[in-house]
């Protein structure tokens, strides 16, 4: 029972955060809309439950968890990215 509710709180935050990035195009850039956004995938990736016993999971719920998990995955290989290439050969950052 609380795992169904933590998944039907992590769409609603990845909804809310689809709506945000659509706002951002719709509307005009704004940084706190961006960052609300960015935020909304992080609450829906760590609040999502991790996994799911294989007897009573359907394929529905698994496709919505892989769906609510795309973004953050995105960003934290945009993030990864980022800490490589600055990163370099010194050890001054350690992201």
């Amino acid at each position: 029972m609380i795992e169904e509710i933590r998944l039907i709180l992590a769409v609603l935050l990845f909804c809310v955060g689809a709506y945000l990035v659509w706002d951002l195009f719709a509307t005009g850039f704004d940084v706190v809309v961006l960052l609300s956004a960015i935020a909304c995938f992080i609450f829906a990736h760590y609040v999502k439950p991790n996994t799911r016993d294989g007897s009573d999971s359907s394929s529905l719920w698994d496709v919505v968890d892989f769906v609510v998990d795309i973004p953050f995955k995105v960003i934290s290989v945009f993030l990864r990215g980022i800490s490589r290439s600055v990163k370099g050969d010194t050890d001054i950052i350690d992201l």
